[in-house]
C-alpha cells in the first residue's frame, strides 16, 4: 500500500487525514502547529518535524495550505517537501489558490521528476469528516487514475479536467457561484429585518424555497442563530475572490458583480470577521443598513 504524506491538518485537513489513516494507509502528517498532530498521532499516524521528512517518508504528499504562497514554501525551503523527494514522489495539492501559481509550482519540480495534480475541494467540515468532498483534478491523466484510490477516500465525487491548474480554475468558478449566493442571502435576510419581518420566519422562507440548497439551508440557520462558528471562514472566502478577480483579468473575463462581493468581503474582513464563518458577510450589510443585531 503506498505511503501517503498529509501536510496542513487545519478544519479541512485534520478530518481528511483521519480518513487516509482509518483506510489503512500508512500515513506521516506534518503541521506547523504541532498540537495538531496528536488526533493524528492517535489514529496511528507518524509525524514528521518537517515536509522534507515527510516526503522521505513517502510515495505520495498530501497538501491542504491557506494559499499559494504556503504551498511554494512546503515544497522548495530548505526543508520543505522538494528536499526529502526522490524521482516519482506525487503532490497532490488539494490547497485552493490560482492556476498560474499550480502550474509554476509544477513546472518547477517537473525537472526533478517530481509528478503534481491540483485537486482542490468542494465542500465544508462536514463532507471533509465524513470523505464526501467533490475532488476536481488537473493534471496528467495517468497520474490521477493512479491517484484516484487514494482520492477516493476523501471524496466521493471525483472530477478530471483536464491539464495543470484545470483544478483549480474549476475551484475558483464555484467559489464564484458560493459567494455570490451568500452575498445576495444576506443582503436579502437584511432588506427584510430592516422592513420588520421576523428574522426566523424570513429564513425558514427561504430554507423551503426553489432557491434553497444544502449551502443556503446551512447559511440561513448560521444568520438566523446569529452563530458564525467556521465551516469555511470568511477570511478564506476573502483570500479566494482575489484569486478570482486576478484570474478573471488574466483570462479577460468580465466580473463586475463578483469585484463588488470582493470588496464587501474585504470590508468585512478587516472589521475583524475573517475567522468567523463566510455567512458573517451579516454583520457588515446590517451595519450598512443600520440594523441593530
Amino acid at each position: 500500500m503506498k505511503r501517503v504524506g498529509f501536510i496542513g491538518l487545519g478544519l479541512m485537513g485534520g478530518p481528511m487525514a483521519a480518513n487516509i489513516a482509518r483506510a489503512g494507509y500508512p500515513l506521516t502528517v506534518y503541521n506547523r502547529s504541532a498540537s495538531k498532530t496528536e488526533p493524528l498521532r492517535e489514529l496511528g499516524a507518524r509525524v514528521a518535524v518537517s515536509p522534507k521528512e515527510a516526503a522521505e517518508q513517502s510515495d505520495v504528499i498530501v497538501t491542504m495550505l491557506s494559499e499559494g504562497r504556503a504551498v511554494e514554501q512546503v515544497v522548495f525551503a530548505r526543508d520543505g517537501l522538494l528536499a526529502g523527494a526522490r524521482a516519482g514522489l506525487v503532490i497532490i495539492d488539494m490547497s485552493t489558490i490560482a492556476p498560474d501559481e499550480t502550474r509554476s509550482i509544477a513546472a518547477r519540480l517537473s525537472p526533478h521528476q517530481v509528478k503534481m495534480l491540483d485537486a482542490p475541494v468542494m465542500g465544508s467540515t462536514g463532507p471533509a469528516a465524513a470523505g464526501a468532498l467533490g475532488i476536481m483534478v488537473g493534471g496528467e491523466e495517468e497520474v490521477f487514475e493512479a491517484q484516484r484510490d487514494l482520492l477516493g477516500v476523501m471524496g466521493k465525487d471525483l472530477y478530471y479536467l483536464g491539464p495543470q491548474g484545470s483544478g483549480a480554475q474549476m475551484k475558483l468558478s464555484m467559489n464564484l457561484l458560493v459567494a455570490a449566493q451568500l452575498a445576495s442571502l444576506c443582503e436579502a435576510m437584511v432588506m427584510a429585518s430592516k422592513a420588520g419581518l421576523d428574522l426566523a420566519q424570513v429564513g425558514q422562507i427561504i430554507a423551503s424555497s426553489g432557491i434553497a440548497s444544502n449551502l443556503i439551508s446551512r447559511k440561513v440557520a448560521n444568520i438566523v442563530k446569529q452563530d458564525y462558528a467556521p465551516a469555511f471562514a470568511l477570511k478564506h472566502i476573502q483570500k479566494d475572490l482575489g484569486l478570482i478577480v486576478r484570474t478573471a483579468e488574466s483570462v479577460g473575463a468580465a466580473i463586475p458583480v463578483t469585484s463588488l462581493i470582493h470588496q464587501l468581503y474585504t470590508a468585512a474582513r478587516e472589521q475583524g470577521h475573517g475567522e468567523e464563518d463566510s455567512s458573517a458577510l451579516f454583520y457588515l450589510l446590517a451595519e450598512m443598513a443600520g440594523l441593530k443585531l
